[in-house]
């Protein structure tokens, strides 16, 4: 009974961290509000108090593997996707003018560069880059390798405009186009390095 009663406050504990589901007010009304991760049409859905529980969905998320969750932040949630040697964090926050979840930040983590080869320096990620795209601020910290070396590149700071997402507009395209753009900006970094 005690091994029972142990495992099923762990597995409480690591559910609260993530998820699949989460309900709670994302809108301000003090009633709850529901986001899940749909496996089987491979969209996110979300159901608002403010918009009478209608169904809103995100267009399709092909890229969506097993490894994605969703986490509670303090007003929010955070989806969570890894594809190929990336990662993906999307912010989402409630927007009380448009009435909407609102993609408003996304980080990117990206394991080009083998840790195992190159060592702890590069074994949570050999960068990260974010933006907040309610201010189209963006920020790249990574390494590169050039000449058979781990290099330290400086940190980059640039302007990013990104299309405003919410739920509806939402799918991977949104975060491989950032991805796209974080990759320009690191080529260009790197390149100063030679």
């Amino acid at each position: 009974m005690k091994y029972i009663l142990i495992f099923m406050l762990l597995s409480n504990c690591i559910l609260a961290q993530s998820t699949r589901r989460i309900s709670k007010d994302f809108d301000g009304d003090s009633i709850k509000d529901t986001v899940y991760i749909d496996s089987d049409t491979k969209k996110l859905v979300c159901l608002l108090s403010t918009q009478h529980f209608k169904k809103m969905e995100s267009k399709g998320i092909p890229s969506l593997n097993f490894g994605n969750t969703l986490v509670e932040t303090k007003k929010g949630f955070e989806f969570w996707n890894d594809y190929d040697r990336s990662g993906f964090i999307n912010e989402f926050l409630y927007n009380k003018v448009i009435k909407k979840m609102q993609l408003i930040k996304i980080t990117r983590t990206d394991y080009d560069i083998s840790w195992t080869k190159y060592g702890e320096k590069v074994k949570g990620g050999s960068g990260k880059s974010t933006i907040d795209l309610l201010t189209n601020n963006y920020i790249g910290d990574f390494y590169a390798v050039i000449d058979e070396k781990l290099i330290k590149l400086p940190l980059i700071n640039a302007k990013i405009v990104l299309t405003e997402t919410t739920i509806e507009n939402f799918s991977d395209a949104i975060y491989f186009n950032f991805e796209k753009k974080c990759v320009a900006l690191y080529e260009e970094q790197k390149a100063k390095m030679k």
